[in-house]
């Protein structure tokens, strides 16, 4: 009765671990030096991201306090943390960087997938997301979410009012998307992005540094 006990725990524990593994990726980062390898990292919201230090004293620390790896240790270290939610999760290194992308810092952008055994995880609200990194020269991403399909715009502006880029105009899907503004051509100052969906209009502000 012993063996049976413990042969049926076995096969609940194989099975639990072969449903996280099936539906659940790891991404790797590598830190080392003063970077994280890669800087910018996409994936799907339920997926999990590892941080490996390889060189140097670092850690980890979201921007917004909701994950960290603890204290700056040396290496040899390794970290994992699973998003749940989706849109731009900025983070950076406490000795060498700091939030909003300054020194040692990068992004994971968390994404719905398209579907989970026919159950779909779309974005259920309008949203304008903090673009990041923010002071930023010459490029920065913006994300946001769109709850219905409609028209979209997404424009930039001076602080005058004055349009400067239009980065989207068009029909789109419910969902969760990411853009990249690219500011060369601009000179350093503020700017301001609207997003405007059907009914929702949100305006936020951006920091071009040269």
């Amino acid at each position: 009765m012993k063996k049976l006990k413990v042969s049926i725990f076995s096969l609940l524990f194989i099975l639990f671990l072969s449903g996280i593994n099936f539906s659940q990726t790891t991404h790797d980062v590598t830190v080392t030096n003063f970077s994280f390898s890669p800087g910018e990292l996409t994936i799907t919201v339920g997926d999990a991201v590892r941080w490996t230090n390889v060189l140097g004293t670092h850690n980890v620390k979201a921007d917004d306090n909701s994950f960290t790896s603890g204290p700056a240790a040396p290496a040899p270290w390794e970290f994992t943390h699973t998003f749940t939610t989706v849109g731009l999760h900025p983070y950076y290194c406490e000795p060498h960087g700091g939030p909003g992308g300054t020194g040692m810092a990068a992004v994971v952008i968390v994404q719905s997938p398209v579907s989970v055994d026919d159950e779909k995880i779309i974005a259920d609200k309008f949203e304008l997301l903090q673009n990041y990194p923010n002071p930023f020269n010459p490029s920065t991403n913006i994300g946001y979410r769109i709850s219905d399909r409609g028209f979209v715009s997404l424009k930039v502006y001076n602080i005058l009012g004055d349009e400067i880029a239009t980065l989207v105009n068009e029909e789109k899907e419910q969902g969760v998307y990411n853009i990249t503004f690219d500011a060369s051509g601009l000179s350093s100052g503020m700017y301001l992005y609207k997003l405007q969906a059907g009914s929702f209009v949100e305006m936020k502000k951006m920091i071009i540094i040269k």
